[in-house]
């Protein structure tokens, strides 16, 4: 079996992210496309993103996501004087400093500026690290984390455009940065303050780098605007713990100066330049965090982020700390100057990298693990009766300020945005018997892990499910008139019945609406002037609003028919094509007949244009396979502009017209498509021509084995398609992109658009004899997650072949396992604080332990149905390094490494295990049901001297990596029997692959090595190994000569092994044998090819080989530390490869 390749000495990828990496490193708060816009932009790693605050839902929404092509280091707003609206600049791994404004017009971001100061790559010593502003935005610093810091100078030029100075340094060397911000000085030159550290000569034994007594200072650097140079003002020693510096409004805004966060306190200081060192050193206040109950005493507290707010008449200072606790930092102060400093807990949100304060009361946390969140402020401490507070100048025996975390008082939990990262492990498998696979991550972030099971298709939310006596044959939502925004009634189609329910604060039956209720309803819509149409088999009923009647008698059998406020087309039996328009009046008026060579078998009106009297086409599929589209133009009614033969005869047809653009003004990026669904299960798009009508561009898609129907819908304000065939699928428009991907819902028989008060943009459907109300929240998403959530940070997982259960170990360090919890959480009820123990983990955090103490678990989880678990802890404070699944005597057992009492930094343990466990025939407990038998039951448990990284079955034996020596086991009755091992690895053999004869495993420093047991001389051979020191993330075999590996650097790359190599060994034994003892290039006597590399810009953690569908090839599906995942696609022809080199 090989990996589809085009030679074996080539290979070409594809690549493509199936889901965008949802970590974010730094969110910043701004008016970017208006003034009074309350928006957010995020950095995702390579994606820029633009969220407004959506008044309507009260959430977030998506204005527009660019690629930058690039990797994000840092971002800050700033705002010229004088002006309304923000600009961003982007310090990012380019080498250069980007200055980005944001077009309504293009709706995207547009670069104003872009300076080239270094080389490109995130180096230690090219800025782009850091970035800070001068407040009233004359001028900004970016820095590197050593040496280099840059300014420069912003300004207008006669056209009011932005313009930027030449560079300016301010380096220093030897000096490592950890932080900066610009200060409040209002129209003063202006200052920056650097946190910075001097490590000194190398040479010098009174350095630093040699002492290792490190001082840290606060540096002032004044941007002189009379002499264009940088001046280093001032060096003030700050503790060593200092971390963070948070600028602080100056002027008529607040007192000015700067906070330093420290480890346990932070300090104020004053930096007036008009003061002495000894003046400012008077006028400093320092202040203890109050600190939550049972934080470890080996540790102080740091802070992990900060936001500052400021209104006219208000300032405060949010501070979160790395265990979660916000804080609200208060002053009370006279001009600039602060009597004291006040501290108080607000409250306790999930870790964030970065918080956003908009001014409308909300608070956006870009959280370091897990979902990030959007909150609503009720209020902000002032009023509190028992408020936690600690201010400046008091006695040391007052400074410590305890607190239990609580629930949330102050802000309120609005929506969350989801996250996947870390992904530790990655499977695609259908589990769950659904058809299509399932992509099964284990999502790390401690208190907060969980299994995301994703499944292709949007979300849907259920509004209602009701099921109906006699199943529909058709459903159609009405409103009263064109204009309203919501509709009013739904008509629901039997076989010789029509019923009419009316919306109000409950669905209800109509009995007088002037519909012909005893027979079968073909089609139903609205006119302008309010009136509605009822189409039947026999006539065309148009009922007026004040319920006068007009009905019009066909000479044949109506079969379709389709409307829009002012035009209806209606086929008859025979092929036979009858146009109406309303008059002046309102009424239908017959305008044209037409008979065409074929049976009619779907026809569509499109929308009516804004601007226009009549819609200008009608599109009819015909049962000889084509469809055509016919004029509607007064001059030439029914005239045929176009036709388009089809593979099988058409079921639906559809025109809609979309628009690409991100806003609704946007009215240049419009385009007219035809939607063709066939018998056969295929759709197909084409556009058209909005004068002329011709066809061009047709794309097809397979969507489902059975007939597909078309619908229209909104989405986000535009139209939309919904095809229904074997499932569900939408076409639309989201950020100027066309997507079509399937809904993860029940299968739909009919559909209409629906609006309602509380679902504006929904679908009333038939499923079966069942009525459904549904909406689709979250456009532009390609999955559907499931989240089962987990107790530690999941590390590895492995599935069941024959029960399809998934088997994971879970692993924290610094936390409490159940045991030693259960007893802690006894103390403080006793305490008389049983509320804190009802508080969510996911919350407020878990209790953490101290340096060494580990909690772990395995855990069996049935991802069908119930979705039904069972839960192993491990005890003895041993965590979970490697899991492996090992088949003897025709029955599955599972292996389990362990390590005991481990330390990463200096490295140390008390030995590792092996764990092996026989499954039972015991059924997995209900979700929240205790106790009942246990599914696996433990064989033995046998001890080894390193870290078991790696586990793999080989021959009826068990391969484990212990530390760096790699073993061969026997699996005995009472426990592992050791029979070979080999040990010319240089750090930890992390990874073990087999396949056939050979084993390619890795070491975490050193690659791929290929290894192959003599079982007449038991000795493992390495006959081949990489070139390259490679540090491996993750490994997997695709074929029985190539592997696929991702190192720590977020490179992929594709190593194969020379040709004939085994055949060489098999001929020549004694000339192998001799290369084997002598090695080549200091390792194996054969090198790995490397046929493919590619940088991700993220770190690879989980690599896999699958089919994404039952019908698709295999492909190389990836995760990353980032949260994306994304596959590889390999070329399996040279016409593909030619056309898409050419395209790059």
């Amino acid at each position: 079996i090989t990996f589809n390749h085009l030679s074996k000495r080539e290979m070409h990828l594809y690549y493509l992210t199936l889901q965008q990496a949802t970590a974010i490193n730094k969110a910043v708060f701004g008016n970017f496309s208006n003034p009074k816009a309350q928006e957010i932009v995020i950095a995702r790693g390579r994606y820029l993103e633009l969220y407004r605050h959506d008044d309507t839902k009260g959430g977030l929404q998506l204005i527009v996501s660019q690629d930058i092509f690039g990797l994000i280091r840092s971002m800050i707003p700033f705002r010229l004087t004088g002006s309304n609206r923000d600009y961003l600049i982007v310090g990012s791994d380019s080498g250069k400093v980007t200055i980005l404004q944001f077009e309504t017009e293009k709706s995207a971001f547009v670069r104003i500026h872009q300076e080239t100061y270094g080389k490109t790559g995130s180096r230690r010593i090219v800025p782009g690290q850091y970035l800070a502003t001068d407040p009233k935005g004359r001028a900004f610093m970016i820095g590197a984390i050593e040496k280099q810091k840059f300014v420069y100078i912003l300004n207008r030029d006669n056209q009011a455009r932005l313009t930027i100075s030449s560079p300016l340094d301010a380096h220093k060397s030897h000096t490592i940065v950890f932080d900066m911000c610009g200060i409040d000085v209002v129209f003063e030159n202006p200052l920056f303050a650097v946190l910075e550290a001097d490590y000194g000569e190398w040479d010098s034994k009174d350095a630093a780098v040699n002492t290792g007594v490190v001082e840290k200072t606060l540096t002032l650097y004044e941007m002189d605007l009379g002499l264009n140079n940088v001046v280093r003002k001032s060096a003030e020693p700050v503790p060593e713990s200092a971390h963070l510096l948070v600028g602080i409004p100056g002027g008529s805004d607040g007192p000015g100066g700067v906070i330093v966060c420290c480890e346990d306190f932070l300090i104020y200081k004053n930096l007036s330049l008009d003061k002495s060192p000894s003046e400012r050193k008077a006028l400093e206040r320092i202040t203890y965090y109050p600190k939550r109950y049972l934080t470890p005493l080996d540790r102080g507290l740091l802070i992990n982020s900060f936001a500052v707010h400021k209104q006219k008449d208000l300032f405060f200072v949010l501070l979160q700390s790395e265990y979660g606790d916000l804080y609200k930092v208060s002053f009370k102060y006279t001009e600039d100057t602060v009597h004291q400093v006040l501290v108080q807990y607000l409250d306790t949100i999930p870790v964030a990298l970065s918080l956003c304060v908009l001014k409308n009361g909300y608070l956006f946390a870009a959280s370091e693990r897990s979902n990030h969140g959007y909150y609503s402020f009720e209020g902000i401490g002032d009023d509190e009766q028992d408020a936690v507070i600690s201010a400046s100048n008091v006695p040391e025996s007052e400074r410590l300020v305890t607190f239990f975390p609580r629930a949330l008082r102050n802000i309120t939990l609005v929506e969350e945005m989801d996250n996947l990262a870390c992904i530790t492990d990655l499977k695609v498998e259908d589990l769950t018997g659904e058809g299509n696979p399932q992509i099964y991550a284990l999502c790390a972030s401690s208190h907060r892990s969980s299994l995301r099971i994703l499944r292709h298709g949007m979300e849907v939310t259920e509004y209602a499910a009701t099921k109906l006596p006699p199943k529909p044959m058709g459903i159609w939502s009405l409103r009263q008139s064109p204009g309203d925004k919501l509709d009013k009634y739904i008509i629901l189609s039997y076989a010789s019945a029509t019923l009419v329910l009316a919306i109000n604060e409950k669905v209800s039956e109509v009995k007088d609406s002037a519909f012909e209720s005893s027979k079968m309803t073909l089609h139903a819509g609205v006119l302008e002037d309010g009136s509605f149409i009822q189409v039947m088999s026999t006539s065309i009923r148009q009922i007026r609003r004040d319920k006068r009647v007009s009905e019009w008698e066909s000479d044949r059998k109506i079969i379709r028919a389709s409307s829009n406020p002012r035009q209806l087309a209606v086929a008859l039996v025979g092929g036979d094509l009858l146009y109406f328009e309303t008059d002046t009046n309102g009424s239908l008026l017959q305008v044209e007949r037409a008979h065409l060579d074929a049976e009619i078998l779907a026809l569509d009106i499109g929308d009516l244009p804004d601007d226009r009297q009549r819609s200008k086409f009608l599109v009819v599929g015909l049962s000889d396979g084509t469809v055509r589209i016919l004029s509607l133009d007064p001059e030439n009614y029914l005239k045929k502009l176009a036709t388009q033969s089809l593979p099988s005869p058409p079921e639906s047809v559809s025109l809609i017209e979309m628009r690409s653009g991100n806003f609704a003004s946007d009215e240049t990026a419009k385009t007219l498509f035809l939607y063709v669904g066939t018998s056969a299960g295929v759709l197909l798009r084409t556009a058209v021509d909005n004068v002329t009508g011709s066809l061009s561009d047709t794309r097809t898609r397979i969507i489902g084995p059975r007939p597909v129907k078309l619908f229209k819908l909104w989405m986000q304000n535009q139209r939309a398609m919904l095809a229904l065939s074997a499932r569900p699928w939408v076409s639309y428009c989201y950020m100027g992109r066309y997507h079509l991907t399937p809904l993860a819902y029940d299968n739909l028989d009919f559909a209409s658009s629906f609006a309602k008060a509380d679902c504006p943009e929904g679908i009333v459907a038939l499923s079966g004899p069942s009525l459904r109300i549904i909406s689709i929240p979250k456009p532009g998403e390609l999955f559907k997650q499931t989240i089962i959530p987990l107790s530690y940070s999941p590390r590895k997982m492995v599935i069941h072949p024959e029960t399809h259960r998934l088997i994971i170990i879970e692993a924290d360090h610094k936390v409490m396992n159940e045991t030693l919890k259960n007893d802690l959480k006894t103390k403080i009820s006793e305490a008389g604080r049983a509320d804190f123990l009802q508080l969510p983990e996911s919350q407020i955090g878990v209790i953490k332990g101290n340096t060494g103490t580990w909690a772990s678990c395995l855990r069996i989880v049935e991802p069908a149905g119930r979705q039904r678990q069972f839960v192993h802890e491990f005890e003895g404070n041993e965590s979970a390094v490697s899991v492996c699944l090992f088949s003897m005597e025709g029955t599955f057992h599972l292996v389990v490494g362990t390590v005991k009492d481990y330390v990463n930094e200096p490295r140390s343990h008390s030995g590792g295990f092996i764990y092996v466990f026989r499954f039972t025939d015991a059924p997995l407990p209900e979700p929240e049901a205790e106790g009942g038998p246990s599914p696996i039951e433990l064989l033995h448990k046998t001890p080894v001297e390193d870290v078991p990284y790696s586990l793999a079955q080989y021959k009826g034996r068990l391969l484990a990596g212990i530390g760096s020596v790699l073993k061969l086991f026997e699996i005995g009755k009472k426990k592992l029997l050791r029979k070979c091992e080999y040990k010319h690895f240089q750090t930890a053999v992390n990874t073990i692959q087999v396949i056939g004869e050979r084993i390619f495993a890795t070491d975490m420093s050193d690659s791929f090595h290929v290894l192959r047991h003599k079982q007449q001389d038991n000795q493992f051979h390495e006959f081949a190994d990489d070139v390259l020191p490679r540090w491996i993330s993750a490994a997997t075999i695709l074929d029985y000569s190539t592997v696929a590996g991702a190192d720590k650097f977020e490179n992929l790359f594709i190593c194969r092994l020379p040709q004939n190599v085994e055949e060489d060994i098999e001929e020549d034994p004694l000339t192998y044998k001799f290369k084997w003892e002598t090695g080549y290039l200091n390792g194996a006597a054969f090198k790995l090819d490397q046929i493919c590399s590619f940088y991700v810009g993220e770190m690879i953690t989980s690599l896999t080989k699958a089919s994404l569908s039952n019908t698709s090839n295999e492909v190389l599906v990836f995760g990353t530390s980032m949260g994306s995942i994304g596959v590889f696609y390999p070329f399996d022809s040279r016409e593909d490869v030619d056309f898409f080199l050419h395209l790059e």
